[in-house]
């Protein structure tokens, strides 16, 4: 035997693409084999290389703190644009609500997010309200949204307890309100007004806490409409507080007096109904656009505006209340003012060019705080319902032609509509006193504004009964009208005859224009200028050049001297008396 060891048989060299463990090639295999399936990567396979995570409590710690950092950070940036989304800086990078962005931020709103009141709590309305902000940016970029935007849907709103209420309590019934202000009327002279009215509970004693103005919403009251925004009210169902319900019926859907529950049934049926909410009479308070009027009036008063310019304020309202296609378009018609003074007061145009200049660029500066042409909005593109000078509002029910209905039958009996029915009659003059005190029996009557005389026997109700509540001014403001000089006991049969004879300026001090529409329609009867159109939007502007002011009302005008003659539908503007 021989002790000589053979060499050992060379190792086969591993193949280039042999696998990490060393293993020599495996021999071909069936197609189903397993070792043909591809290869599950790690979560943590990147580019070839394993990431692996840290081996100690101290790298676990800190991988954990970044990533803990990084979730915040998304997670606060996630909820920040959120937020953000909800502001009135997000919504009014739109030009579409230039309008509405402009009148929020010159409201008492513009420190509250557009969300807390245009989205209802919780995730549903939070979720309701990313879809329709979805749609509106699709439009937007599409093109297709409508000019100018409509006013949302009252319906579609959150609940009022859930915006209004959470800052604002209906409960508050004994707040009373002292209203002033200095009106100028829209004559030669632009008669200065000192107007002063107490905005009370409801009539009455001005600090009776029983009633206010907020009892439209304490109790359930229901009205319907063919109109989406409630501008016409064509039945009012009043809960009262007997548990009873009273039904009035607007007097143009009268068919029969003595048997209305046909014309009462039909208006149920086909009508859309609303329950009053603090949204119908608040309607614009988050977006209200400037009113030219007061705007005017402000700047006469400040001194601004030079109020002796002749027919100022006629002038320049027929500007401010009117429909441009463009600012440009806005600007040649104030300009025209410079035309109107140079026409007719040539003197005056060069005595006191730089007040009109003055005037003019007010009244541009007017029509681009009330107006945007671009999305067709106007100053009476969205009807304001708190009060009655410049829309309906509360005229829409309180008009006097609205009429109860009793089995069936109409009565005599409307809506309460007088002036004193929620605030003191407006007092006019330079030194003007409000009436205070709980009014007597005799205040019920009907006709006491006639059949006072008799209790009352001159302006002055020192050592009378009536010096309890009222002063001498009281008495003679309303006295030197002249509405106490027309004959009423012709009215009834000839008012027209008697309107000629005396002049329709004084019936403007006690009647409003939406008491002569109710029997005129759209003709104009009062002596009001201020326009309210039921088609704004198709209102066009005034044609350069037209004129048909009556001689003696006032002088030529390079413009249309009245919205009746640009087309605009009249009247819903209450005097300063009314």
């Amino acid at each position: 035997m021989s002790d000589t060891v053979e060499p050992a048989a060379p190792q086969p060299q591993a193949a280039p693409d042999a696998a990490p463990d060393g293993a020599g090639s495996a021999p071909p295999s069936a197609p189903d084999s397993p070792a043909q399936q591809p290869r599950r990567r790690n979560p943590f396979y990147l580019r070839g290389r394993h990431v692996r995570l840290p081996g100690s409590r101290r790298g676990m710690f800190a991988l954990l703190l970044v990533l803990g950092i990084g979730g915040f950070a998304a997670a606060y940036t996630t909820v920040t644009l959120i937020g953000w989304t909800e502001t009135a800086d997000f919504c009014g990078r739109c030009h579409t609500m230039a309008p509405e962005l402009q009148a929020y931020e010159a409201g008492p709103h513009k420190s509250v997010d557009c969300a807390a009141c245009h989205v209802e709590p919780g995730v549903i309305g939070w979720i309701k309200a990313k879809i329709n902000g979805t749609k509106q940016l699709i439009d937007v970029v599409l093109g297709t949204y409508p000019t100018p935007i409509p006013p949302p849907d009252h319906a579609d709103m959150p609940s009022t307890s859930d915006t209004c209420e959470r800052c604002h309590g209906v409960t508050r019934t004994a707040v009373t309100t002292l209203k002033t202000e200095i009106v100028y009327s829209e004559d030669a002279t632009n008669t200065p007004q000192f107007v002063g009215l107490m905005i009370r509970p409801a009539g009455g004693d001005p600090f009776d806490v029983n009633r206010s103005v907020h009892w439209h919403v304490e109790r359930t009251v229901n009205f319907y409409s063919t109109d989406p925004h409630a501008q016409t009210i064509d039945l009012v169902e009043a809960t009262q507080t007997d548990g009873s319900v009273a039904t009035y019926i607007a007097l143009n859907k009268i068919t029969v007096h003595e048997n209305a529950q046909p014309d009462v049934t039909a208006i149920k049926t086909s009508e859309i109904k609303t329950t009053m909410s603090c949204y119908d009479c608040h309607n614009r308070i988050g977006h209200d656009i400037a009113n030219p009027r007061v705007g005017l009036d402000q700047a006469m008063q400040s001194g601004t505006v030079d109020a002796s310019l002749p027919y100022l304020k006629k002038e320049a309202m027929q500007i401010l209340w009117a429909s441009y296609p463009s600012v440009a378009a806005a600007d040649a018609a104030a300009n025209g003012l410079k035309a109107f003074y140079a026409l007719n007061y040539p003197p005056l145009a060069q005595s006191k060019a730089t007040q009109i200049d003055q005037a003019v660029s007010e009244v541009k500066t007017l029509y681009r705080l009330t107006a945007t042409p671009e999305m067709k909005v106007t100053a009476y593109t969205y009807p304001n319902n708190l009060g009655h000078l410049d829309f309906p509002g509360c005229f829409r029910c309180h008009d006097g032609a609205h009429f109860e209905v009793v089995n069936g039958a109409v009565t005599n009996k409307t809506i309460p509509s007088t002036c004193d029915t929620c605030h003191t009659f407006p007092q006019l003059g330079q030194v003007t006193s409000l009436p205070l005190g709980t009014p007597p029996s005799t205040h019920t009557d009907a006709l006491w504004v006639f059949n006072h005389k008799n209790v009352a026997t001159s302006t002055d109700p020192g050592g009378q009964s009536c010096g309890n509540c009222h002063a001498k001014d009281y008495c003679v403001n309303c006295h030197s009208t002249g509405a106490v000089t027309v004959d009423h006991d012709e009215m009834a049969t000839n008012h027209a005859a008697v309107i000629r004879k005396q002049g329709n300026t004084a019936c403007a001090y006690c009647h409003q224009p939406v008491f002569c529409a109710s029997c005129h329609g759209n003709e104009q009867v009062l002596p009001l200028t201020t326009p309210f159109s039921t088609h704004p939007q198709t209102t066009p502007a005034p044609a350069p050049g037209a004129s048909n002011a009556p001689a003696d009302v006032a002088p030529a005008s390079p413009r249309a001297s009245s919205p009746a003659a640009a087309g605009v539908l009249f009247p819903l503007r209450a005097a300063p008396g009314g």
